[in-house]
């Protein structure tokens, strides 16, 4: 045990050094830095908090290209259909042991970042603490990155051990590796972030750095989970009422259309660049976006050339995660998010591949009559460049549904055909940005604060803030969680913010059991994996439950889309401490969260 903590606290020195020479964020010194110069001198100092962010950044890119997937986004909560993919073992909950796949790929590199991470700011805080007012805002910063840190540690496994002090030679042997005191844990995160109130600029000093509402913003999701909703709502004013510049973007189309997702309401994003210290890159944002390009139809004449990959279909991608029906119904019909937010249809791109409509007829689909095509003339339609692909049109004309990969609503919101090319592969091509905390969640944070603290003319002032944009009249009647719960999907479905959301409201199983996956009714018999006790329908569940069944004609759907709603179980609400892990330190120290097994 002692021969590896000898280790890792080499390798933190280590990698310490070499990841400050990073020119990340206007920072522009070429010196050479010392580890004496780093820890005794303010500069120093503030280029180890400029290593921090990019650290945070590099769990894009340097980990895996599943990584990011169940950190920056929402999967495995109630608003996505996983498709297909490695990451199935949890994406399913096929198989998510702590030895299992996910462990290897996500839960170990997980806590082993966050802990890194914590150590560095540990550091920071130490020497920054004996150099005085000099280095307060550098010490704010560095407190800041621990309580998110410890955030994202209790918010994804719910147990943990607590250090605070840099890990050295002499007190290798000090760590208590226990599963530490849940008020322990709130406190420091308490305290870490008043500090970063106190001593962080209102606006960000530079693109990507955090600011005090960053921070208030944090405390107030902190304090949601210990259900200090007058904290929640005093830290949600602070930022709705103080000179930091910010407000949500009057048009919500105008959030991420674009590779740099500095906005108004941007409180925190991790910043990529094409230029040096710009970060490597990520494959992030093709794993949303459907493959629709594989279909002929949409390859669209340039320069008298069909193009396969063009701006019209969003070029290459990996199509492996999808809005589901539950999400996509939360949705009133004339609500600006939907295009905003999501590329719901595709058009005949290519002259040479017009289909012809059959004339539209009833058709019992799963006991429900509905509409064979969309052509309502009487007559059959020859298609137009520029007309909507709708999938049951290409089945009645081909004979042949189209794969759900190509015709699933796609989300935009990290779409990237500004600095990826629209023909790229797999490769880390995308240099967009990714948003990690906006001011839409601030605003509906304090709706769930006023409206458990019985306000409801302040639960209604920040409800409004994100439904008014969206297109719709002010709503005038009381504001309920349910209804926060539905426009929290809306709002922020695709930017890793759903997971704690369910989980800190005691509502993530039922969420899960009830909306997870899509697009089919049951796991077919025929499948390799089919087990009636598990997948049969004599567990409680409505044997009418399918989702729409217009939708599902449009495409051909897989039963495995619905595993994980059959798979999950309520203990899976943590993520299983990584096996490594407590070999490392001892089961008789740091039990296994409940209900997993190697």
């Amino acid at each position: 045990m002692k021969n590896l903590l000898y280790i890792i606290a080499a390798l933190f020195i280590t990698l310490q050094i070499v990841g400050c020479s990073d020119t990340f964020l206007e920072e522009k010194s070429e010196t050479d830095f010392t580890s004496s110069t780093l820890f005794e001198t303010p500069e120093g100092l503030e280029k180890m908090v400029l290593a921090l962010y990019a650290y945070e950044r590099d769990f894009v890119s340097s980990v895996n290209a599943y990584f990011p997937h169940f950190v920056y986004n929402d999967r495995v909560t109630d608003l996505i259909v996983f498709i297909t993919g490695s990451d199935s073992h949890l994406s399913r909950y096929t198989s998510p042991g702590p030895s299992s796949e996910p462990a290897n790929v996500i839960y170990g590199p997980y806590w082993n970042r966050r802990y890194y991470e914590i150590g560095r700011a540990n550091e920071i805080i130490y020497y920054g603490e004996q150099l005085g007012e000099e280095t307060a805002q550098t010490v704010g910063e560095a407190s800041f990155f621990r309580a998110y840190n410890y955030y994202g540690l209790w918010s994804k496994f719910s147990r943990l051990y607590l250090t605070t002090e840099p890990v050295t030679k002499d007190n290798l042997d000090d760590i208590n590796y226990a599963p530490a005191d849940s008020t322990a844990i709130f406190q420091l995160m308490y305290s870490d972030l008043d500090r970063a109130i106190e001593v962080l600029p209102n606006v960000a000093p530079a693109d990507g750095r955090i600011s005090k509402a960053t921070a208030r913003h944090l405390k107030a999701l902190v304090a949601a989970w210990t259900k200090d909703w007058q904290e929640v709502a005093n830290q949600i004013d602070a930022i709705d009422s103080e000179p930091n510049g910010l407000s949500l973007v009057p048009n919500p189309v105008n959030i991420f259309n674009k590779s740099n997702l500095s906005t108004s309401e941007t409180l925190w994003k991790l910043t990529f660049s094409q230029e040096r210290g710009g970060g490597e890159g990520h494959r992030y944002s093709s794993q949303m976006v459907s493959q629709i390009a594989s279909e002929n139809m949409t390859w669209k004449v340039i320069n008298g050339v069909p193009t396969q990959y063009n701006e019209e279909n969003l070029g290459r991608n990996d199509g492996r995660a999808f809005p589901n029906s539950y999400l996509m119904s939360l949705y009133p019909e004339d609500d600006l998010r939907i295009t905003a937010y999501y590329k719901t249809h595709y058009t005949y791109q290519n002259p040479n591949e017009l289909i012809t409509i059959p004339p539209a007829k009833d058709k019992v689909v799963n006991g429900v009559t509905i509409r064979s095509t969309t052509n309502e003339t009487g007559l059959p339609y020859t298609v137009k460049v520029g007309d909507t692909i709708y999938g049951r049109d290409v089945k009645e004309a081909k004979g042949k549904a189209l794969d759900r990969r190509r015709i699933l609503p796609s989300s935009l919101k990290n779409v990237d055909i500004w600095t990826k090319p629209l023909d790229a592969n797999n490769d880390h091509v995308s240099f967009k940005d990714i948003m990690v905390f906006r001011l839409a969640e601030s605003y509906l944070l304090g709706a769930e604060a006023y409206m458990h603290l019985g306000n409801q003319v302040k639960a209604r002032y920040y409800y409004n803030k994100t439904w008014e944009r969206a297109g719709h009249s002010p709503e005038t009647k009381e504001i309920t969680f349910d209804m926060i719960r539905d426009e929290h999907a809306r709002e922020l479905a695709f930017e890793g913010r759903r997971w704690e959301f369910l989980k800190r409201n005691g509502i993530w199983y039922n969420q899960m059991r009830n909306y997870a996956g899509d697009f089919t009714k049951y796991p077919a018999s025929s499948l390799a994996d089919y087990d009636e006790n598990t997948y049969g329908i004599s567990d409680g569940r409505d044997p009418a439950f399918g989702p729409n069944p217009e939708y599902y004609y449009d495409m051909n759907g897989s039963d495995t889309d619905i595993f994980v709603r059959f798979n999950v179980r309520s203990y899976h609400v943590n993520w299983p401490i990584p096996q490594s892990q407590i070999d490392a330190m001892g089961a008789e120290n740091f039990p296994q969260n409940p209900g997993y097994s190697e």
